[in-house]
C-alpha cells in the first residue's frame, strides 16, 4: 500500500534527518514533513531540497580517514560489459578482505544481508539489467523495481562496510564521496539511476529518482 505522503531525503540509511550535530538542518526537514500534512493530493512523494552544506561534516569529522585499498580509478564508458563486470568483481576481491575484518571489529554486525546474492553474484545482476533494462525480475517474490533496489544497496553497503574496517571516524558524506566517486560500483549505480530515469516503466522512473544515487552524490554523475 502507498504512503499518501511521503518525503523523500537524500541521507544515508538509518539517518532520515541528516547527519548528526545539525539541529537546524533536522528541523527543516521535520517541518517539511509536517507540511505535507496540508496536502489532499496523494499519494505523493516530494523532495527534501538540500544543499551541499547540509552534508557539510567538521574539519575534525573529515580528517584522517581514506579507504583502506587503492582501487583504480573508475572509468565512466561502462559500455564493454564483458569488462565491465570483470573490473567490478576485481573491486571486491580487493575489498573482501577489510570486509571480513569489519565484520569481525563490529562483533558480526553487517550492513548488506538484504538478499541472499554474493556481491559478484549481484555484480552479474546488475550489470544484466544495464545490457538488457527489459529483463524480467531476478528475484523471484519481488518486482524488477524492488529487486533493483534490493541488490543495488547491498552492494554498495558491502563496499560501505569494507571502507568502515579503518578505525577511525568516517562521516556519510565521505563514505558516498569515496563510493560514488572512486569506485566502479558508484558508477554502476550511476549508470543504472539514468536507465531507470529512461525507462518506460513509470515504477523504474521512481525509483530512478529516489534510489541508487542521493541527490547529494549528483555531483558526480
Amino acid at each position: 500500500m502507498r504512503p499518501p505522503r511521503a518525503l523523500f531525503v537524500p541521507f544515508e540509511l538509518g539517518r532520515p534527518f541528516g547527519p548528526p550535530n545539525k539541529p537546524d538542518l533536522q528541523q527543516r526537514v521535520l517541518f517539511d514533513v509536517l507540511k505535507l500534512l496540508e496536502r489532499n493530493d496523494g499519494p505523493l512523494i516530494e523532495d527534501f531540497v538540500s544543499s551541499p552544506a547540509d552534508h557539510n561534516v567538521s574539519e575534525e569529522e573529515n580528517e584522517g580517514w581514506t579507504c583502506p585499498v587503492n582501487l583504480a580509478k573508475p572509468r565512466n564508458d561502462l559500455t564493454d560489459i564483458q569488462n565491465l563486470a570483470l573490473d567490478l568483481k576485481q573491486e571486491i576481491v580487493l575489498l573482501h578482505p577489510w570486509y571480513q575484518e569489519s565484520i569481525a571489529s563490529s562483533g558480526g554486525r553487517r550492513l548488506d544481508g538484504l538478499t541472499s546474492h554474493s556481491p559478484e553474484e549481484i555484480v552479474d545482476i546488475l550489470v544484466s539489467f544495464v545490457e538488457d533494462p527489459q529483463i524480467e525480475s531476478f528475484l523471484s517474490d519481488q518486482p524488477i523495481s524492488r529487486a533493483l533496489k534490493l541488490t543495488a544497496d547491498d552492494l554498495k553497503h558491502f563496499y560501505f562496510q569494507s571502507a568502515m574496517a579503518r578505525p577511525t571516524n568516517i562521516s556519510d558524506g565521505q563514505l558516498e564521496n569515496w563510493f560514488y566517486g572512486e569506485t566502479l560500483a558508484g558508477k554502476l549505480l550511476i549508470k543504472i539511476r539514468a536507465i531507470c530515469l529512461d525507462h518506460e516503466s513509470k515504477t523504474l522512473q521512481l525509483i530512478g529518482r529516489t534510489n541508487f544515487v542521493p541527490n547529494a552524490m549528483l555531483k558526480h554523475v
